[in-house]
């Protein structure tokens, strides 16, 4: 199965839609529980906080409000790990990198898209093996000389 922008979108999870990742974030195992924030109601971006450490957060994105034809595939496993019901009730997002001293990128990890189950709030980042994404694909390039 693969999912794509056919699927909900990271506006439909409303702010404070608490969802528990039974495995964690990859590099982040210890926290389970996270709730989605508004940066701003213009801003394509949001926030995903851990609940039991609130300043650990991160950027999060619709990749399809850039990339209208990311497709990420799922495995069986997948969908066990989120007891879907309803294929049609996942939604997709990923996760920011935002640009430090030295880069000027703006980058999204588009290998490591996060899968929600939108009935139950449960949540898994996946690894997407033998696809053409990788972890820091570039999405908004500041000009030379801004800092």
């Amino acid at each position: 199965m693969h999912i794509n922008a056919s699927h909900r979108r990271l506006q439909d999870l409303q702010e404070g839609h608490v969802l528990y990742f039974p495995a964690g974030l990859l590099g982040f195992p210890q926290h389970k529980r996270y709730q989605i924030r508004n940066h701003s109601q213009e801003a394509p971006f949001r926030w995903l906080q851990a609940m039991d450490d609130p300043p650990l957060a991160f950027v999060i994105t619709d990749p399809f409000a850039f990339l209208p034809d990311y497709c990420a595939a799922l495995q069986e496993q997948d969908l066990h790990d989120l007891n879907v019901i309803d294929p049609h009730e996942l939604a997709l997002f990923v996760i920011v990198t935002l640009p430090r001293e030295t880069s000027s990128c703006l980058t999204v990890n588009l290998q490591g898209p996060v899968l929600v189950n939108c009935t139950n709030g449960r949540a898994k980042q996946l690894v997407l093996v033998s696809s053409p994404y990788h972890t820091q694909h570039a999405l908004l390039v500041a000009p030379k000389g801004s800092s």
